[in-house]
């Protein structure tokens, strides 16, 4: 077989390729037997019909099976002379038995880039303190106390930020283009940014039973008929409530399981918060890395893969749109932004997962498959589904593939990671 290779991108692969017609007659017989075997003609067993009496009635049909052969025949040929990394299936723009007996093909396929490392000698991840600061275990002590903190009524005190506020909220459009509308029971914690910027404004301050009047205009997050228009909002208090934190005292501790006081229960939010850390570091150590082993350049993507993986990660989003009751057709987002970033995330993962690849292969790290049944075994739990259910489900769709390239990431991962863990 002689072929030729053109690459107008780096990740676009075309091929040029033509089999003598001695070649063509090899491959030929190969069907034409498979034919023989199988034919059907009237008056003769089943594959006992005469070989021109096949050629001559399946003539059409066993020409296709032959250019079909001959172009998975030139693939194979293909595959075993050069090193390519199949991103895409590999498309078929022509494809002609010629009138000599030959056969030529043009076809082009999309592949993932080759990839050179530099040498890790070259790389030390940055420093990294594990050791929690002052401040961050105050903070998640009293993360503890808001936890064990309760609601209680304040009739008598005046809205202020942290607060728990019941409101009647009625709105109407005087300008028209809406229907007036009530809400009774509306309930909110003010300064935590769950009502619109108006009402944290206009709230603080104000007392139970106060009656009050909220007006906005509104942009372009309405519907198209309602841009610009006024909406007022008339809010009257119900209830005010405040949080009573329990003291910071041995009692806390004592509230959540821990035995030894408010002594021991600092040093259980220390190692909570080393734990943590260590998470973090591994993070911002892989990061590293990963800058390291692109050497400051990003690696040319198959545009349809990044294409195909971001339009997934767009429907996946309004999906989850719908299941929290939002119309994706009728919120008003930037679908053109969103996809954008969808874009940019999808490039920096198949980036990474590249690179990580490169890495595995040039360790030599394998993942066996009781690794992958093992990590199988522990989302199955984590989902509450049978082991078997859930192996069963991601076999049909290479799923397990997809599992032992995330595992085998990880291992090449820690192993380039590991002489910094064991140093720090």
């Amino acid at each position: 077989m002689d072929y030729s290779i053109d690459r107008p991108t780096p990740c676009r692969v075309v091929v040029n390729a033509a089999l003598a017609p001695d070649e063509v007659s090899e491959q030929r017989q190969r069907v034409l037997a498979t034919w023989m075997r199988r034919a059907n003609v009237p008056g003769f067993r089943k594959g006992k019909a005469p070989r021109q009496m096949v050629e001559r009635t399946f003539a059409k049909d066993i020409r296709a099976d032959l250019e079909e052969h001959l172009s998975r025949h030139v693939w194979g040929e293909l595959l075993k002379g050069e090193t390519l990394h199949p991103a895409t299936p590999f498309g078929i723009r022509d494809a002609a038995i010629g009138e000599a007996g030959g056969f030529t093909l043009t076809g082009e396929l999309e592949v993932y880039p080759e990839v050179t490392l530099p040498d890790l000698a070259g790389f030390t991840p940055p420093p990294f303190d594990l050791e929690p600061a002052d401040d961050e275990i105050d903070k998640a002590i009293e993360q503890l106390r808001e936890r064990q903190g309760q609601w209680e009524p304040a009739d008598d005190a005046v809205a202020a930020d942290g607060m728990l506020v019941e409101a009647r909220v009625h709105g109407e459009y005087p300008d028209g283009g809406g229907d007036p509308f009530d809400d009774e029971r509306a309930l909110f914690q003010l300064g935590a940014a769950e009502v619109r910027p108006e009402f944290e404004t206009a709230i603080p301050g104000h007392k139970l039973g106060d009656e009050l009047t909220v007006e906005r205009v509104l942009g372009d997050e309405a519907t198209p008929e309602l841009v610009g228009k006024r909406l007022v909002y008339t809010l009257t208090i119900k209830s005010l409530r405040a949080k009573r934190l329990p003291p910071l005292d041995d009692e806390l501790a004592t509230a959540f399981g821990i035995d030894g006081g408010l002594a021991a229960l600092r040093t259980k939010v220390v190692d909570r918060l080393r734990d943590e850390k260590r998470h973090l570091r591994r993070d911002v150590w892989r990061d590293a890395l990963l800058t390291h082993l692109a050497g400051g350049e990003k690696l040319p993507l198959p545009e349809t893969v990044v294409d195909e993986d971001a339009r997934k990660e767009v429907m996946e989003f309004a999906h989850s749109l719908a299941q929290r009751g939002i119309d994706p057709e009728k919120a008003k987002l930037d679908w053109k932004k969103i996809a954008a970033e969808m874009r940019e995330r999808v490039s920096l993962r198949l980036n990474a997962e590249l690179l990580l690849n490169a890495l595995a292969d040039s360790n030599g790290i394998l993942v066996t498959d009781a690794e992958v049944d093992h990590q199988v075994e522990t989302e199955a739990r984590r989902l509450n589904v049978p082991f078997a259910e859930l192996k069963g489900n991601l076999a049909k769709g290479a799923g397990l593939d997809r599992v032992a390239g995330i595992l085998r990431r990880e291992k090449a991962t820690d192993q380039a990671l590991q002489p910094y863990f064991e140093g720090a």
